[in-house]
């Protein structure tokens, strides 16, 4: 460290700052008691598929007087003691709430509490993969998701997005082989330590859905000076020629909106049955194998994540009412991220594609566009799981919504926006009411409030939302519609996106079924290894029952369990009814076990079981 001395002015007196609502889906009482940092001692046993040891929580007392009020939904709390006497604390452990579990009561006492649990099996935050499971079929993993509400699952804290806490671990594995460790969301060692353990810290304060872990035979490569890719041995080279243009696209969203601060950005590429393409994790995001390609073509996908490093991570929605804080801004960095590393052509197919996913959830709503759950603010409450609110709106929706603004202001106007407030609210939690304030400073006419207003607290897109357009993907819709006419396609060149968007349009078309078969005689569609472009091809498939693609639709839906791939299947299954009715009962039957509890829980709900 160097201290220089200078005639330098009085540092600015602290913002004040707003209070923030009460969370509905936690039971923390963070403005009386909260959390500021986290150690964990911690033995992980695949034998037992648990994780045992101690949480030591330091705390901010605001209110001498009062319980520290913990979230806990699984793990077997066995003793509560104080820090610095080691006395036992009283502690109480409420009625378990179906979607926001127990509310666990410690009585006044010092600074730091220490709490010895252990987590049981069914902790909805783990997946315990078989090593059938992975790549290497040799050793077994373990990998967490703790948001929306599963951190709880795993370590008593306060489960709130509003409650930022730094953290550091020590973690022990069983009863395993050779180059089997574990990986945090934190500064990972490149080795134990001479005790056994793994030793993580985490210098900057994240809320709860951020904790991570992952056990695994896993192996590193670098593919920048700040970027690296951790996977099992049999992938790594591919996963880090796949992401090699990381640190590019590091490079373009800090002209953008300013320094990384989180010190290294790796990656960790996971099984198939990792339930959602990535989870940002901060300095190791976790990754679907879905997103290889052999093209590069969907590293969109990365550039989403990595920008959760600004939005999401660094400035985080309060509660989960306000998750369009968080994706719909990602998702409008994402894309500027993308223009800069591929050009605007490509930025503009996304556009197209992002735009027609959020219609075709609109129209899956129970009241369509006029559904209330369209708006970008809600107004959940503890009743609803937030993993079961539909999610097109926070990120189509609100992306669309920067990009509104983005016309209206200028794009330098809404940069300069994005990046101020990056720094301004940098390691804090916030909510659409102060995003409303603070955007309306910018477009200060009583119609421009009212628009913003209206984006914000009404449901649909407003009149005045942007065209999505794209010249590729309108000349793909001009082959995807001939295809009833003359049957013939020339796909030579073509990437994932090109598939994308001609599927998304083909499934409309009225293509007979001897069309499709030659389409797929000739491109391989039902064989095809790319995740996204066979979902697609499956839902046309099913739709016109082509029966000789039932082994490899169930094939998919047995070996990926990544949840927003396999639910449009599975959809395309129960409308078309009879035997695709019942492959849909088979595969989940033969899946649910490798399926991670998020994506078991919502096909269950699907399928009615």
């Amino acid at each position: 460290m160097v201290v220089a001395l200078c005639g330098c002015p009085s540092p600015k007196k602290p913002e004040a700052r707003e209070p923030l609502r009460r969370d509905p889906h936690s039971h923390a009482q963070p403005e009386r008691v909260a959390m500021r940092h986290l150690t964990l001692d911690l033995v992980v046993d695949f034998t037992t598929r648990t994780v045992a040891g101690t949480a030591e929580l330091q705390l901010d007392r605001r209110d001498r007087t009062a319980d520290l009020v913990l979230d806990v939904d699984g793990p077997v709390v066995e003793r509560v003691v104080d820090c610095a006497t080691k006395q036992p604390l009283r502690h109480t452990l409420g009625p378990r709430d179906p979607i926001l579990g127990h509310a666990l009561a410690i009585a006044p006492a010092s600074d730091c509490v220490r709490i010895a649990y252990r987590t049981t099996p069914e902790a909805a935050a783990f997946l315990w993969v078989e090593p059938a499971g992975t790549a290497g079929k040799r050793q077994p993993m373990l990998f967490t998701q703790s948001q929306a509400i599963h951190a709880r699952t795993w370590i008593p804290l306060q489960d709130t997005p509003g409650v930022r806490f730094t953290y550091d671990a020590a973690i022990r594995v069983e009863k395993v082989e050779a180059g089997v460790r574990p990986l945090m969301s934190a500064t990972n060692p490149a080795a134990a330590s001479p005790d056994g353990a793994w030793r993580f810290r985490m210098e900057r304060a994240i809320p709860s859905y951020l904790m991570a872990l992952a056990v695994g035979d896993f192996a590193f490569r670098p593919i920048g000076e700040r970027t690296g890719v951790y996977a099992e041995p049999s992938l790594v080279d591919a996963a880090a020629a796949e992401l090699a243009e990381t640190e590019q696209m590091m490079a373009a969203a800090e002209a953008l909106y300013g320094p990384y601060r989180w010190g290294r950005y790796d990656l960790l590429v996971l099984p198939p049955s990792f339930p959602y393409g990535g989870m940002e994790n901060p300095r190791l995001t976790f990754l679907t194998p879905t997103v290889i390609t052999g093209d590069r073509s969907l590293v969109s996908l990365i550039a989403h994540e990595l920008a959760h490093s600004w939005s999401g991570n660094l400035v985080t929605n309060s509660t989960w009412s306000d998750l369009w804080l968080n994706e719909g801004t990602t998702t409008y960095v994402e894309r500027r991220i993308m223009e800069a590393l591929r050009g605007r052509a490509y930025a503009d197919t996304l556009w197209y594609l992002g735009r027609r996913e959020l219609e075709a959830e609109l129209g899956e709503l129970p009241q369509g566009a006029r559904d209330p759950d369209s708006r970008l603010a809600l107004d959940l409450d503890g009743t609803r799981d937030p993993d079961d609110v539909p999610a097109g709106a926070a990120y189509e929706k609100g992306s669309l919504f920067l990009r509104t603004l983005e016309h209206k202001l200028g794009r330098a106007r809404l940069d300069a926006f994005l990046r101020a407030r990056f720094d301004r609210l940098a390691f804090r939690s916030t909510d659409t009411r102060a995003f409303e304030r603070d955007v309306a400073a910018l477009a200060p006419a009583e119609a421009d409030r009212r628009e913003i207003a209206a984006w914000l607290h009404d449901p649909g897109v407003p009149a005045g939302a942007p065209p999505s357009t794209s010249a590729r993907a309108a000349e793909l819709e001009r082959i995807a519609q001939g295809v009833a006419r003359d049957g013939a396609v020339d796909a030579s060149g073509w990437n994932t996106l090109d598939w994308m968007v001609f599927l998304g349009v083909l499934a409309a078309q009225p293509v007979s079924a001897a069309q499709l078969r030659a389409l797929d005689a000739r491109w391989k569609l039902t064989a095809s290894p790319n995740a996204e472009i066979a979902r697609r091809w499956f839902g046309i498939a099913i739709k016109a029952d082509l029966t000789e693609a039932a082994p490899a639709v169930e094939q998919y839906l047995t070996t990926i369990g990544r949840r927003y791939l396999i639910k449009s299947v599975y959809d395309a299954l129960l409308a078309a009814g009879g035997s695709w009715r019942a492959l849909a009962d088979a595969a989940f039957d033969r899946a649910r076990l490798v399926y991670h509890p998020s994506t078991r829980d919502t096909i269950a709900k699907l399928l009615g079981k």
